[in-house]
């Protein structure tokens, strides 16, 4: 009896024994299918972003059994240990260097000002007071003759008076005509000296005509000059002074004259325009201007019409920067606008064509290179995940100037290496461009 008992425990832990043996089998082989899997990039791609149950994952997509949350593509975890500034994944489609041909391109911002050798101005031929205005705005269109002010001076009544007084001596017929031509000098017409000494009717007003066919531009410096010309000539002298510092092109929207304003001799009173031809203003960056030259043709896109590029002449690069902090030359260009469809300070972009050799560039689509500053980058692709998703790694490349959609590579990359397509979506705002 007791030797049964014996036996029958004896069974019962061999049982005991067997089945935790080979229960821990099956958890080492389990285990150990799972390091494979993830190891060898199996099928078994997602797993719990939680890390519930370790390193363990599932062929297909679903819930975490333990704490519901949906499970995620292994790859979403990696992207997590890999350095965003060096590398990163992505699924989009690549590009390689190829072969162009296209001419080199220079592109420059700027605007459209008036062409100031165009200019038709008149001056004040002696102080007084603006007495009546005709022309209300300034840009407004005037012709040839229309009368644009009358001015009032007391210097100019003196000489009326002073031209009787010869009359009436009955001088020398050469003094006379020197009054006259005097007169003429000042201004007045024919006429008028016809009437001042037939009824010796002093004018009070002398008009003043417009020059030309075209649109009036009252000067900038009118209203500033004449703010202290009545009661601080020491203040209207420092304007003067300023204003000639600071010349710059005609501003469309320049405080207008007005009436009862004094002016003073030699004063600069406004300035008639046909704008059959207009310059554009551009800045292009130092390292380019030993490229560009007087008479050298330019395309011009300008935003009141985008679709009609204009071709341009360059008439003057300037000899100095713009800003002494920024490398940029100005440069002016000759347009014509005979139908007057360019509008002062509108914005336009100019073209240079630099280069016109047939020597083949190597380059690639403009999108496939992230610039910042004088800097430039593109993403390389280095290797594929099992699921297919690139691997790319950042890379400092020198980049030339772009045309048509493309830009060249100088150097930093290799005919056989593929890049994105897109580096402005792979280089997102968590993205620190560090080629170290």
């Amino acid at each position: 009896m007791n030797t049964k008992k014996k036996l029958s425990s004896i069974g019962f832990f061999a049982l005991l024994l067997l089945f935790t043996v080979l229960s821990s089998c099956k958890n080492k082989h389990e285990n150990h299918q799972q390091v494979n899997e993830h190891g060898q990039h199996s099928n078994a791609a997602y797993a719990c972003p939680m890390k519930c149950e370790g390193d363990k994952t599932y062929p297909s997509p679903g819930n975490c059994p333990i704490c519901k949350m949906k499970l995620v593509l292994i790859e979403e975890e990696l992207i997590q240990s890999i350095s965003p500034g060096k590398q990163v994944l992505s699924r989009q489609a690549t590009v390689k260097l190829q072969s162009g041909i296209n001419g080199d391109i220079i592109k420059a911002q700027g605007y459209i000002t008036t062409d100031q050798n165009r200019n038709k101005s008149v001056a004040a031929r002696f102080s007084g007071r603006i007495e009546k205005l005709y022309v209300k705005f300034s840009n407004q269109y005037v012709n040839q003759g229309d009368k644009i002010m009358n001015i009032y001076s007391p210097d100019l009544r003196t000489f009326q008076e002073e031209h009787l007084f010869i009359l009436k001596s009955n001088n020398e017929n050469s003094l006379i005509e020197k009054s006259r031509e005097k007169l003429r000098l000042l201004g007045i017409t024919d006429n008028q000296i016809t009437q001042l000494e037939k009824n010796g009717t002093v004018a009070l007003t002398i008009p003043v005509y417009s020059p030309a066919n075209g649109y009036v531009f009252f000067s900038e410096q009118s209203q500033q000059q004449n703010a202290g010309t009545k009661n601080n000539p020491a203040m209207n002298t420092m304007n003067m002074k300023q204003n000639a510092n600071n010349e710059s092109s005609y501003d469309a929207s320049a405080s207008q004259i007005r009436e009862g304003m004094y002016v003073n001799e030699g004063q600069k009173l406004f300035s008639v325009n046909d704008l059959q031809e207009v310059w554009a203003l551009v800045s292009v960056a130092n390292q380019y201007l030993n490229q560009i030259h007087e008479n050298q043709s330019v395309e011009i896109i300008a935003e009141t019409n985008p679709s009609k590029p204009l071709k341009g002449k360059v008439a003057l690069i300037e000899q100095t920067f713009e800003e002494a902090s920024q490398r940029f030359a100005r440069v002016r260009i000759v347009l014509p606008n005979s139908n007057n469809l360019l509008k002062i300070n509108s914005l336009v972009t100019a073209q240079f064509t630099i280069s016109k050799s047939k020597s083949k560039n190597m380059q690639v689509p403009s999108s496939a290179v992230y610039k910042t500053g004088l800097n430039a980058f593109v993403w390389v692709k280095t290797d594929t995940t099992q699921n297919g998703t690139g691997i790319f790694q950042l890379r400092k490349v020198i980049a030339g100037t772009s045309a048509n959609g493309m830009i060249t590579i100088q150097s930093g990359l290799t005919p056989n290496e593929e890049i994105a397509k897109e580096a402005g979506l792979v280089t997102d705002s968590e993205t620190f461009l560090n080629e170290n």
